[in-house]
């Protein structure tokens, strides 16, 4: 097994050796390890602040105040940037804060990997000195990390006072096989011999975020699509729309492995840049489908391996590739692949009644949402959410899934709002809201945006699957009870504020919120995290198959190895 758990015991020992005793935490879900240890910890003194940017002052104000050593914990993506202005004025004003950062393993960065920018980059004045600790897998690793974690904490003294970075590789998995294969990876350029064929191949082209592909990228994309045999995976991010597109979030979301063998392609194209989609990379990394082969198309040439499995890397832009690839193609493909996908995403129910909730809100409002318009959807629960649900393809869907960040999605939209009449939309949950709340104040908003609030009480995201633990993680992982409501801000900001605590209450509103207004609009809706996670969970388990066989089989066979143990053979 390897895992952060050991780097976590350590550091946890070694701040209470040091007497460092005062934390700083910021919710997250790659620092719920951490957090976990020191709130069950009564040595230790934990402080909740929701942005990073504050949590860091919040530290320096602390130690202001008792001289001693303060630890702040932040979780990857975003998080550690936003510690860069309060790092700075603690280097310049010599404060000893250890700045606990999580980071996913090394081999994800710079690999367009969901919430993994460098965690290490950080300006020279921010801090004295940066500690990156390995990934344990043995006691070389414990050592050394041992090593790593008191250097650190010795160093915010040593020849005067100042913050230190300890960052810590966030891992949860199993090395499950020892036989990887050795991959050849070749690189092309327009104007190289192009040895690729595509011919009698089940072809699963995957668009990252992109903007909306202009009329001669359209028409080569099609082309490209009628030639081969391709289902063009998009989620709303990619604007990619075309006969052989399909939306197979939710079929991804609910299929076992076991059942997605029949729909396995055999080569992967990637274009564009990130999904944001863990369903679709969970299913593609899986080791079962070692033979599944990964192109990346991208004029940069970069060797970006999300998938693990990259063979290919086409260095041309999207048209260069379409263009060559239609010059190669000499017979035009059935299409049964596609006819397969279809199938399966047509079989996937997605009204189904649930709980008042963002699921509830989307199913609704993705029928009604205005053609033309702009749609800007925070990570992670709306972007997860949303992605769901078929929207009208005149709408263009963004979202900052670059760094994958909490914060910025209104800046983002009220940017998009000053430079279009578009009517603006934005789907975002009260922590991400409390983020950016700022933005909102900026001069001149037009009246052009839509705002819709989810206030769940805090990260549901780290709620789904611990319902039964909910107050204990609503403290410091979640940061629970840090927002009540947005009407006052929005009334003071001159935006038109509406609320809804039920479904008839969002229902009978939902037309005047997407109809022309003399001011912008804040939606503010009211659900409980009880209800949002049991409706996330509704929508999953409606469209799970259960092989009802493979159960019997393994519940039988679970029945004789406990009859063996008791009886013996």
């Amino acid at each position: 097994m390897i895992n952060n758990e050991k780097n976590i015991d350590i550091i946890v020992s070694a701040l209470k050796a040091h007497n460092i005793r005062h934390i700083v935490i910021s919710p997250g879900g790659t620092n719920i390890c951490f957090v976990r240890k020191v709130q069950k910890d009564s040595f230790f003194k934990c402080y909740s602040v929701v942005d990073e940017r504050s949590a860091m002052y919040v530290a320096i104000g602390i130690y202001l105040q008792t001289e001693e050593i303060v630890a702040t914990s932040c979780t990857s993506a975003q998080a550690t940037r936003n510690y860069i202005p309060g790092l700075t004025e603690a280097y310049y004003k010599r404060v000893p804060i250890l700045a606990l950062t999580m980071e996913k393993h090394t081999r994800f960065k710079y690999q367009e990997y969901m919430q993994a920018p460098d965690q290490t980059s950080l300006p020279k004045d921010c801090v004295k000195a940066s500690y990156e600790l390995p990934a344990i897998a043995d006691e070389n690793d414990i050592l050394f990390s041992n090593r790593l974690v008191n250097e650190a904490i010795l160093e915010l003294n040593h020849n005067g006072y100042g913050p230190v970075q300890l960052c810590i590789p966030w891992l949860d998995f199993q090395l499950s096989r020892n036989d990887i294969n050795y991959r050849y990876i070749k690189r092309y350029e327009y104007n190289t011999e192009w040895d690729v064929v595509l011919s009698n191949k089940k072809v699963l082209m995957v668009v990252g975020e992109q903007l909306p592909f202009n009329a001669k990228e359209q028409e080569l994309f099609d082309e490209f699509c009628t030639n081969y045999n391709v289902v063009v995976y998009c989620n709303h991010l990619s604007n990619c729309h075309g006969k052989f597109v399909v939306n197979a979030n939710l079929a991804l979301s609910t299929i076992k492995l076991s059942e997605f063998l029949r729909y396995k392609p055999d080569i992967v194209i990637a274009l564009g840049g990130q999904t944001g989609d863990y369903p679709l990379y969970k299913i593609i990394s899986k080791n079962e489908l070692i033979d599944v082969e990964v192109w990346r198309v991208n004029r940069d040439g970069a060797i970006i391996d999300t998938y693990d499995k990259l063979t290919k890397v086409f260095a041309v832009s999207n048209s260069e590739f379409f263009m060559k690839m239609n010059e190669l193609c000499f017979a035009r493909s059935t299409h049964d692949y596609f006819e397969l996908w279809s199938c399966l995403i047509s079989s996937k129910k997605r009204d189904i009644e649930v709980p008042f909730s963002n699921i509830y809100t989307a199913q609704k409002m993705s029928k009604v949402i205005p053609n033309n318009s702009i749609l800007q959807l925070s990570i992670l629960n709306s972007l997860r959410t949303w992605s769901l649900y078929e929207i009208d393809k005149s709408v263009e869907c963004y979202s900052n899934v670059g760094a994958f960040g909490i914060d910025g999605g209104m800046s983002t939209l009220i940017g998009q709002s000053l430079a279009t009449d578009k009517m603006c939309f934005m789907i975002i949950g009260d922590l991400a809201f409390l983020y950016d709340m700022n933005s909102i104040s900026i001069r001149g908003i037009k009246n052009n945006v839509r705002i819709l609030l989810v206030n769940n009480n805090g990260g549901i995201e780290f709620k789904m699957d611990s319902m039964n633990d909910y107050e204990f993680i609503d403290k410091y992982i979640a940061a629970g009870d840090h927002f009540k409501n947005a009407e006052g801000w929005a009334n003071v900001c001159g935006f038109k504020y509406m609320r809804a605590g039920t479904k008839q209450e969002f229902d009978s509103k939902i037309t005047e919120f997407v109809s022309a207004s003399e001011k912008p609009i804040i939606f503010e809706i009211f659900v409980s995290d009880v209800d949002e996670a049991k409706a996330y969970k509704t929508i999953i388990d409606t469209n799970t198959s259960y092989n009802f066989e493979e159960k019997a089989a393994m519940g039988k066979q679970a029945l004789k190895n406990g009859l063996k143990k008791m009886i013996g053979k």
